[in-house]
């Protein structure tokens, strides 16, 4: 039998290290000898000093969850279970989504806790129904802080502020070259503008252009009459108005009349919310929105889910693997996890950077690389048509022309990858993706199905679904 390879994490923030004995060196001592006791080969220790345990944002766990995805280790050890997380909710999602789901067991030497025993995957499910209870614990919390700060007609803050204020001392101050540009792209809209010729006098006039429904956001925004409006509820804030009320209530019916006339312009629009952004990753099929109805009578409910077409089999011409098995998801879970993920880019400005990188990278390498693959293929009929006329005796005119129509073809795509930088379509700037959190957030809450579709669209251009479970790529559109 394989010895066991572990590997050791160990956790210690400065605090505890000087008031609770938690210190590198007597974690070390402790898990190595509890290793030795089990014969446990011992694959690498990983350390996190002076690191809270309040999230999982720490360099040595990341390089864990890199080396459990690449199947180095088959146990985790640690003294004590909050050694791995303060956070239920967090534990809990390193035990089943990241130990469990790789095979992987767990073990806390503290508590006795070891998933390969039927103890330890019991206590699974009592640190799921405390980590459930955690969660409605912070969500409360933080509503109850928003709802009363929303009632005092303060602005909930964040990482950014919203265009045309300051956000100096927790109070919005408005900044007048930026209110100018509201004030004028509402008059221009009330004028009956499109919004891209308003969205191109404002760059003329201002240097500054938007993408446009960052403009379509301004335009539907009420902070801007000096109100603050949180959960349905409508209160007077506390700083100044950049525009009247009466302004802001014409341009919000003529944003309506304008998505009511324009709403039942395409049949075959996604229903649901990230409907026509996934991708499979094992096939490169879309993924569409389909359910089916469980229970009886009264209680007979919808449950609709995302799956692969090439799973679905619904539609025959876009099925691109008959075999294909990447998994599926409730609507519901997976709205959810991507709605985060974009919350995260307005609360964490490393993070928005970070995918910001990711993105450009991924982009730019993704098409390259297809462009090549294209090339090469060229390349290679090229040489076959060469290779059939020394062998065949086919007619040299035959085979220059079909030649010479390969070469266009390969100086396009050459072309093309020598303007890839310059050719691609325009991004949101970082300002742009922070000024859009207050919008993102009240359509999130109050608007329509296709308002939320709209922005979510505006920020992310495809999400690709991979084999492993909870495993997405977001290709964001910054």
């Amino acid at each position: 039998m394989p010895k066991i390879k572990v590997g050791i994490y160990i956790r210690v923030s400065t605090q505890e290290q000087a008031n609770e004995g938690y210190s590198i060196d007597a974690q070390t001592d402790r898990l190595t000898s509890y290793c030795k006791s089990r014969d446990w080969k011992i694959y690498n220790t990983y350390i996190d000093g002076g690191f809270s345990g309040s999230n999982t944002n720490r360099p040595a766990l990341h390089q864990l969850m890199q080396d459990i995805q690449d199947k180095k280790l088959n146990c985790v050890l640690v003294y004590k279970l909050d050694r791995l997380s303060r956070s239920q909710k967090d534990t809990l999602y390193l035990i089943e989504d990241v130990f469990l789901k790789n095979k992987i067991d767990f073990v806390s030497l503290n508590e006795n806790f070891d998933t390969s025993s039927p103890f330890g995957r019991a206590m699974i499910g009592i640190l799921s129904v405390f980590a459930q209870l955690e969660r409605e614990q912070i969500k409360e919390r933080s509503l109850m802080g928003r709802i009363e700060r929303a009632k005092n007609g303060l602005w909930h803050g964040g990482g950014f502020e919203p265009f045309g204020y300051n956000y100096i001392n927790g109070q919005l101050i408005v900044n007048e070259y930026e209110a100018n540009i509201v004030r004028e792209a509402f008059e221009l809209f009330l004028q009956k503008l499109p919004i891209h010729r308003i969205n191109r006098i404002i760059s003329e006039k201002y240097g500054k252009e938007f993408h446009e429904t960052v403009l379509r956001s301004i335009l539907s925004t009420r902070l801007y009459t000096g109100k603050i409006s949180y959960l349905g509820g409508i209160y007077d804030g506390q700083h100044q108005a950049i525009i009247t009320e009466d302004t802001f209530k014409a341009a919000e019916t003529l944003l309506a009349y304008r998505k009511k006339k324009f709403s039942n312009s395409n049949p075959f629009k996604a229903t649901r919310l990230l409907g026509g952004i996934l991708y499979c990753a094992h096939c490169g099929a879309r993924y569409l929105a389909k359910g089916n109805y469980s229970g009886h009578g009264n209680k007979k409910v919808y449950r609709p889910y995302y799956t692969c077409y090439s799973r679905a089999k619904c539609t025959k011409k876009y099925i691109l693997d008959p075999n294909c098995k990447n998994p599926s998801y409730a609507v519901v879970v997976l709205d959810e996890i991507i709605i985060n993920e974009i919350r995260k880019l307005f609360i964490n400005k490393e993070y928005l950077y970070s995918a910001k990188n990711a993105t450009a990278a991924t982009n730019t390498v993704n098409k390259q690389k297809s462009i090549l693959k294209q090339i090469d293929s060229i390349q290679s009929q090229m040489s076959r048509l060469l290779d059939l006329y020394q062998i065949e005796g086919i007619s040299i005119d035959d085979i220059q022309d079909r030649i010479k129509k390969l070469q266009h073809e390969k100086d396009v795509l050459e072309e093309t990858l020598s303007n890839l930088k310059t050719n691609q379509k325009k991004k949101l700037t970082t300002t742009e993706v922070l000024s859009m959190e207050a919008s993102f957030n009240e359509i999130m809450e109050n608007g329509t199905d296709m308002e939320k579709q709209a922005i979510v669209r505006t920020l992310i251009d495809k999400i690709i679904v991979h084999e492993e479970l909870n495993s997405f790529e977001i290709i964001w559109n910054f």
